[in-house]
Parts: C-alpha cells; sequence; structure tokens
C-alpha cells in the first residue's frame, strides 16, 4: 500500500515536470497595457485570449509590474479577451483581430468594482475596496488558485497564510482560527459563505466539512485579521473568514469532476449554472466522497469501556466505537433575478450530510448523518441591503465516544439584517445598518439537560461607520456598534478608528484600533450533562442502589457557582456534601446538607469500605479533625487522576461575561523594486474576561496521607510498618465528599465548567511577501509570531493556551503558463509546537514541518478538460497537530476536470 502510493506521488511529480517542456506554436501575437481608470498599471492581471473559432484554443499571460503583457503564438483570426484583477470588474473584448503579420496592440482600462450589497461583508470596511485601501489586514485567495487544488475543506486553500491557524484533526477535520487562541470546537474567527454566518448553529462551531460549498463554485475566500465587531458584531475578536461563490450570471456552464487518491479516497463534484435574458440565473452545485479515515486510540474511551464491560458483561455500547469511515455529501442551489437595473433579488439554499469523528471539549463524538441545511435571500436596491436566513442542525445517530450517550442537536439559528450606504458631497461615506441573530437550540436534553426550556439567545445590534479623505495621501475611518445579548446584563459597546496613510498608490501604511467582544456560547451558559460515572469507585453494581461521584459538565447559572465559606467550616472555611453512598455507609440520613470539609467525617464509612477489601480497622478509634488533617484534590479529566490543591484555590465562578479585546495594530501593505509585494502587520491585543477552557472547579475532600500514617503509627495499635504504609495509601486515595457551591441541584457531584479570567497581554506580528520573478515563475512567504503560547497560573487559577505556536512560517514557489496550460506549485510550511489546554485535551503538540504540492494541467487538444493534483504532506511524515488526534501521514489527490 505504501509502494503504491510512493508511486502515485511519483507519477504526479514527474509528470507536472514534464509537461512543463510542451513546445508552443508561434503565429500572430497580441500585446499591450492594463490599467486603472486613473492610468496606474495593474500588476498580476490575468489575461486570457480565445479563440471564437476554436474555444480549445486558448492561451494566457499575467501583467508585470508595468501592466505590461504579450502572448505570442496565436493563430490568426477572430478572439475573445478577457481581463481579471482582484477589486476591479473583469474585462471582456470580442472581435480581437490576430493577423501573421505586426502585433495586436491593445490599451485596455478595468474600472474599480462597482460597490454592491454582495459583497458588503467581504472586507474589513463591510464594502468593496482594494486590498491595499482596506483599514485592516486583508488576505485574498482566488477562485483560480481554489479551483486549481483538490481539496477536502476549504482551510487547506488558507495553509501559509499570515496570520491563520490551521490545525487539522483528520482527514478532513480541523480547526482555523486568525492569531492564535484556538480551541476544540473552535469558533473564535467569524466563518461566512456569501454574507451568512456558516457555523453550526447553536455549538458555535466552525466545522468546515460541514459547508457544503465546492471548490468549482468559489469566486475567492477572504481573510480579515484581528478584530471587527464594530460592524460584524459578537464573536469577531479574531478576524473574519469570508467565502464568496459565483454568481450564475456571467458564469453560465457545466462542471464535472471526479477524483480518487490516497486512504481509499472517492470524490466527485460538479456545478451547472443557465441563465435567461440576463435576467434570471441559477445554478447548482454539490460534492460527494468517501474516505477512511486515519485512526486514533483514545486512552479514556478505552479505560471507560473496560469499566462499563465488567460492570455490565454482555451489554452493548458505543463506547469508543469509533468508525474511520469519513462520508460527505453537500448540495446548493441559487437562483439570481436582475429585477430592475438597480435592484437584485438572489435566493439560495443548501444540504450537507456527514460522518467523521470530531473532537468536542468532553472528548471525541462519532458524527454519523449529521446534516447542516440553511435558507437565505438577499434583496438590494441601490444602496439598501436587506437579508434573512436560517441554518439548522440535525446531529443525526451522533455519540459521545466516552460515555456512549446520544449527541442530539435539532437547532435553528435565524438572522434579519439590513444596511445602507450615503454619501455626503465628494468626501464623505457613511454605511449603518442593525442585525438581529436568534439562536434556539434544541438537543432534547442530551446536552442542555435541564435547562432545555430557558436556552434560547437573542442578539440585536446597530452600527455606523464613517469614512472621509483627509488628504490625498490620508483616509480616516471611524466606527461603532452597539450590541445587546439577553442573558447579559449589559449592553456592549465596540468602537473603531483607523487612518491609512498612501504615499503613492503602491504603498500603504496603517494605524488602527478595535474593540471586539465574543459573547458566552450556548454551552457557557447552558451546559448540563454527565460526562463520566460512578467515580471514586462507589457504583451501584458494588454499593446497590446508592451510586458514587458523577462528573457533570455545567454552563454557568445567572449568579455564578458560589462557596459556602466560614469560620465554623472544615479545611480553608469550606463546605462539602458527601454522595449518597457514602451517607449510606457512615450511618447518616440521606439528604444534600453541607457538612465541613473535613475528612474524619466519614471515617464509618472508611471502615466499611475497608473490610469489604478486607482490611479490619474497626478496632481502631475514629480520629478526630485535631488529629487527622484533610486535604483537597482536583479530579484532572484528561489523566482520570486527582491532584492537590490548596484550599485557596477554590474560588467562586463569577456570571459569565462578554470577552473584551483591545487592539492596537500597526500595517503596511506594497509593491517593492515593481515585483515584490509585502504586508506586514504588528498588533498588540488586550483581552479582558477569557473564557477559559473546561475545568473542575470543585474539589473532593481526601485524608492527609502525613497525618493519617502518624495517627495509624500510634504504638497502641499494634500495626506493623507494611499495614500502617497500606492502609495510608488505601485510605487517602478515597474522595469523601466533594467541596460544591450553595444551590447545587446535584450533591457530591464534580461540576466541570466554564470561567472568566483575568487580562490577558499578546503581542504578535505577521509577515507576508509574494515575489513575481517573471511572468511564469513566483514565490511567497509568510511567518507569523506571538510573544506567548500560553499563560500560567493565570489568576491563581490555571493556565491559559493559545493552543497555536509562538512561531509558524512557510515558503512557496509557483509556476504558472497560460499557454501551456500548466500550473503547479510546492510550499513549506513549519509549525513550532507548542501546549494544548482545551476541554479535556491537555498536553503538547511537538514541531512538525510539512512539504505540499500541487498542480493543474489543461490538456490543449481536449476542450475544456484538465488534470489537478494535490498532495499534502509528499513527505509522509507522520505528526500530530493537536492533542487527541491521530498521525498524519501523506495524502494523495487525484481530479479529473470536464468543463462544458
Amino acid at each position: 500500500m505504501r509502494a503504491r502510493a510512493n508511486l502515485r506521488v511519483l507519477f504526479a511529480v514527474v509528470s507536472v515536470v514534464l509537461l512543463a517542456g510542451v513546445a508552443r506554436a508561434e503565429n500572430g501575437s497580441l500585446n499591450g497595457t492594463v490599467t486603472d481608470e486613473s492610468g496606474a498599471a495593474i500588476f498580476a492581471a490575468n489575461v486570457s485570449v480565445t479563440s471564437q473559432r476554436d474555444t480549445s484554443a486558448r492561451l494566457g499571460r499575467i501583467t508585470d509590474a508595468s501592466g505590461r503583457f504579450e502572448i505570442d503564438g496565436l493563430a490568426a483570426g477572430p478572439y475573445e479577451v478577457r481581463i481579471s484583477a482582484v477589486g476591479y470588474q473583469t474585462y471582456v473584448q470580442r472581435d480581437v483581430e490576430i493577423s501573421g503579420g505586426a502585433p495586436t496592440r491593445l490599451r485596455l482600462v478595468l474600472a474599480a468594482e462597482t460597490m454592491t450589497m454582495e459583497t458588503l461583508v467581504v472586507t474589513a470596511s463591510r464594502r468593496q475596496e482594494k486590498v491595499l485601501d482596506a483599514p485592516a489586514s486583508v488576505q485574498v485567495v482566488s477562485g483560480d488558485a481554489v479551483k486549481e487544488r483538490p481539496t477536502l475543506t476549504v482551510a487547506d486553500h488558507l495553509q501559509g497564510t499570515p496570520g491563520v491557524d490551521i490545525q487539522r484533526a483528520g482527514i478532513n477535520q480541523g480547526t482555523l482560527v486568525v492569531r492564535g487562541f484556538n480551541n476544540i470546537f473552535s469558533g473564535a474567527t467569524l466563518t461566512l459563505v456569501d454574507n451568512r454566518i456558516a457555523r453550526v448553529p447553536a455549538l458555535r462551531y466552525n466545522a468546515l466539512n460541514l459547508i457544503p460549498t465546492t471548490n468549482e463554485d468559489i469566486e475567492r475566500i477572504e481573510i480579515v485579521s484581528g478584530p471587527g465587531s464594530a460592524l460584524y458584531g459578537p464573536n469577531t475578536a479574531n478576524g473574519v473568514m469570508h467565502i464568496l461563490t459565483r454568481s450564475p450570471l456571467g458564469s453560465e456552464g457545466t462542471q464535472l469532476s471526479l477524483g480518487a487518491g490516497d486512504r481509499n479516497l472517492f470524490l466527485g463534484s460538479g456545478r451547472h449554472a443557465g441563465s435567461w435574458e440576463h435576467k434570471v440565473g441559477w445554478k447548482i452545485a454539490g460534492q460527494a466522497y468517501t474516505a477512511r479515515d486515519f485512526q486514533y486510540v483514545d486512552p479514556v474511551e478505552q479505560a471507560a469501556l473496560l469499566q462499563f464491560q465488567t460492570a455490565n458483561p454482555g451489554v452493548a455500547t458505543k463506547i469508543a466505537a469509533r468508525d474511520h469511515d469519513a462520508k460527505k455529501i453537500g448540495l446548493e442551489g441559487r437562483v439570481d433575478y436582475l429585477t430592475s437595473d438597480n435592484s437584485k433579488l438572489v435566493i439560495n439554499g443548501g444540504f450537507n450530510q456527514a460522518d467523521a469523528i470530531e473532537l468536542t471539549g468532553l472528548g471525541a463524538v462519532q458524527a454519523k448523518g449529521f446534516q447542516n441545511y440553511y435558507g437565505q435571500a438577499r434583496f438590494t436596491y441601490k444602496n439598501w441591503f436587506l437579508q434573512t436566513y436560517m441554518n439548522a442542525s440535525d446531529a443525526g445517530d451522533t455519540y459521545n465516544l466516552r460515555t456512549g450517550l446520544d449527541f442530539v442537536d435539532q437547532s435553528r439559528f435565524f438572522a434579519v439584517q439590513g444596511q445602507h450606504q450615503a454619501t455626503i458631497g465628494d468626501k464623505h461615506d457613511f454605511i449603518y445598518g442593525a442585525d438581529g441573530l436568534f439562536t434556539r437550540p434544541d438537543t432534547k436534553g442530551t446536552i442542555n439537560g435541564r435547562n432545555e426550556d430557558k436556552d434560547g439567545i437573542d442578539e440585536i445590534g446597530g452600527y455606523l461607520q464613517y469614512q472621509t479623505d483627509l488628504s490625498r495621501q490620508v483616509e480616516l475611518t471611524l466606527a461603532g456598534r452597539v450590541d445587546k445579548h439577553n442573558k447579559l446584563e449589559d449592553p456592549v459597546f465596540s468602537p473603531r478608528a483607523a487612518v491609512v496613510f498612501g504615499p503613492s498608490d503602491r504603498q500603504k501604511f496603517r494605524v488602527t484600533y478595535n474593540r471586539a467582544f465574543s459573547t458566552p456560547t450556548t454551552t457557557n451558559l447552558f451546559l448540563d450533562l454527565v460526562t463520566a460515572q460512578d467515580l471514586g469507585g462507589f457504583s451501584a453494581a458494588t454499593m446497590g442502589a446508592f451510586a458514587g461521584y458523577d462528573l457533570r459538565a455545567a454552563g454557568v447559572p445567572e449568579g455564578g457557582f458560589v462557596f459556602q465559606r466560614d469560620s465554623s467550616g472544615g479545611v480553608g472555611g469550606l463546605y462539602m456534601q458527601m454522595p449518597a453512598a457514602l451517607r449510606y455507609l457512615n450511618g447518616m440520613a440521606q439528604g444534600s446538607d453541607f457538612l465541613p470539609a473535613e475528612a474524619t467525617q466519614s471515617w464509618n464509612a472508611v471502615v466499611q469500605i475497608l473490610a469489604a477489601n478486607g482490611s479490619d480497622i474497626s478496632g481502631l478509634p475514629a480520629p478526630t479533625s485535631a488529629v487527622v488533617g484533610t486535604v483537597l484534590r482536583t479530579l484532572n479529566p484528561t489523566t482520570q487522576q486527582f491532584d492537590l490543591i490548596e484550599a485557596s484555590q477554590v474560588q467562586d465562578v463569577q456570571q459569565m461575561k462578554p470577552t473584551i479585546t483591545n487592539t492596537f495594530e500597526v500595517g503596511y501593505k506594497g509593491i517593492l523594486a515593481d515585483r515584490l509585494s509585502a504586508s506586514v502587520d504588528v498588533y498588540h491585543s488586550k483581552i479582558e474576561d477569557f473564557v477559559g477552557p473546561l475545568r473542575v472547579e470543585t474539589p473532593n475532600v481526601f485524608y492527609d496521607p502525613a497525618t493519617l500514617g502518624a495517627y495509624l503509627s500510634t504504638p497502641a495499635f499494634g500495626l506493623s510498618p507494611a499495614q500502617i504504609q497500606g492502609l495510608t495509601a488505601a485510605i487517602a486515595s478515597i474522595p469523601v465528599g466533594t467541596v460544591t457551591p450553595q444551590g447545587n441541584e446535584d450533591p457530591a457531584d464534580l461540576i466541570l465548567t466554564y470561567r472568566n479570567f483575568g487580562n490577558v497581554d499578546l503581542t504578535g506580528f505577521d509577515l507576508g511577501f509574494q515575489l513575481q520573478i517573471n511572468s511564469a515563475w513566483s514565490a511567497t512567504a509568510s511567518y507569523s509570531y506571538v510573544n506567548h503560547d500560553v499563560f500560567e497560573n493565570l489568576d491563581g487559577i490555571g493556565d491559559i493556551a493559545l493552543n497555536a505556536p509562538q512561531n509558524k512560517g512557510g515558503v512557496g514557489v509557483r509556476y504558472h503558463d497560460p499557454q501551456v496550460g500548466l500550473n503547479t506549485g510546492v510550499r513549506v510550511t513549519m509549525i513550532e509546537g507548542f501546549p494544548v489546554n482545551s476541554g479535556v485535551f491537555v498536553g503538547d503538540v511537538q514541531s512538525y514541518a510539512t512539504v505540499d504540492l500541487d498542480g493543474e494541467y489543461t490538456f490543449p487538444q481536449m476542450t475544456g478538460t484538465s488534470l489537478s493534483v494535490s498532495v499534502q504532506n509528499v513527505l509522509d511524515h507522520h505528526h500530530r497537530e493537536f492533542v487527541g488526534t491521530p498521525e498524519l501521514g501523506r495524502i494523495a489527490i487525484f481530479r479529473l476536470n470536464q468543463r462544458f
């Protein structure tokens, strides 16, 4: 199997190299210049010419730094000339005559792309503008680059983008965030598809493999780094990723693709678009694939399986029942209707179903038939934009792999949005609008438990942005937004200020300030789920009707979790509750009353537990708390061990608050020496009330081994040193109570929950470079740095990890010759190791580097036929990109494409 995979990779590399030597025919020629409306040359515009007599005769070039291009080898006859460039309207000119004599020369002028409501949320200003002019760091991946690379998720197209962290968890799973603070089940970066928030509705999870959009349908992908709440509202503190798809108007035709690859991968996709009288357009696009995922054995799942099988012999369970067959099917449709010269109606919808293993803060889940679907309607009239949409999910037969319990999610998300742009005079531009976001979780009690009927979230916000030219070289942007969340006490204000200084059209400097916020998720507020049962050895099988400790994941209720403390309490003035099993063995009446946190109160129960295990200490007198002390230990869900803590570390959990991010940034974008484009962004963020990962906040009460050993060494007891050592270890390992908060509905349960931490300061920079060596060869490089990858012992409570590297970077080389029909490239990505603390997944990721290859060849004598290849991790370097994920190896994908 490995030999065949190596042969496939070798075949791909050799094919790409050999195809570069295809001979060219020379007849007539076409040359010219491409400029914008001001006369400035447009660098790296795509110029393509197609014979009107034979559509398979298609050649192309990229303009140089002076906007010039030259195309040789054109047979005489009429041609269609098409020019496209990011930020400009595509220009098409037909009936351009080419002769075998003197070259044909054109002077082509591209108009800036008209500001339409279709692209209001594409860039940092919520309007169409050149990347150079944007008052934020913006990166663009073109539709051509997406089309040429066969991938299973959109994240693969963004590998190497400055500031973007991508951690893959399998063949098609993973997370994508901007500038760190990654997490399991991450939603830190706002993900949009055609202005629609594309997260899983109630879970606020960017499941990129659940987005139905196909590669063929993507027009471009834009990444805006840094806070964006002033325009986009809540949960945009890290940035925005926006996937824009192609309108059927202007992209008519049919495209089909079939492919195969490593790990039994088979995939197919297609797109068809049509129109009527250039007023009504329609399209349908879909994809499907199956593959064998990389495998991972979770030791916690295996321990839970063994415990279940021991207690329930012969009983079937879904614990640790991993299915490594990854499947996906996605379908989208859209209709565009030009109701007039100034108005447009767009209606679209989509469906996606997937089988995969996904990580959550409570462990991995096996997604079986997990469905996402949506409906969306957009209407534009002049400078007005209105839209509404609904996202919905159905988890199908999904279940938790650590508990075997069903995972139900039939949630809905509704949005209503409106925006208007107004211009006063020649210099004053205003954009203002309002959003209503309504989340309606429905987990049938499997996630939100007893909170199922009170977990609806309403978020209402409004914003205003003002832009003006202070001079010919300086532009000022001011913006502000106010949002109200129905589960938070106060509204949140998000201001923004930016100054862009352009000493020339190709050099832009930027100074910005942004204040953004992230609201608590539905799980932060309403989670209510037992994730482990019968901890401490007190199972129903051994104790009859009385069970032991449960580990309960819980959202933070209104008022938070408050621990009782006073002078009458036990260690640290704290109070505890005992599970029913211990109360029964201790001869106490059943109840949920609070007791001083003193281990010696459980002596009678300890005597009976030891007797059941063959040790008789009934003749020993019960010690007092003055003789035998108490220690507190907190369960570590990752290791399943109890870690010693101080009583002072037991702190109240306050009611959840929004996380506020204040970011100051200095940036530069420009074209240097006519061939080198560069971007530099330096930022400092101050994050207040950061929400940490799930952690156990309720410690258990244990006997202090030191004072217990001294007590058992009393000469009158007549115990040998071996007996003293054995009894001390046995008794000190028994959790005899739980320090629980007041009003707790689950006596003695261990509470796994969230909390807001204090202030975090983060400084970093992102660098990006692209060198156009000549018309065919280009090179890229990127590097990103942050000054922390973990904040240790924050607020004296625990560690907060970015779950992303301090240092990462990459270099790439690309060859693109439209005349030959070849486009290929190779990229090296380097990731520094980093610590992970995300829910139950805690550990370290080791440093790794990967080499990726991709290419596309268009067959010259076969109209619309091309072969594309993508090889991720060419050298098959096995590595993990996150804790709790499998080791990843090489994935090679070959895809045959046909355009009609």
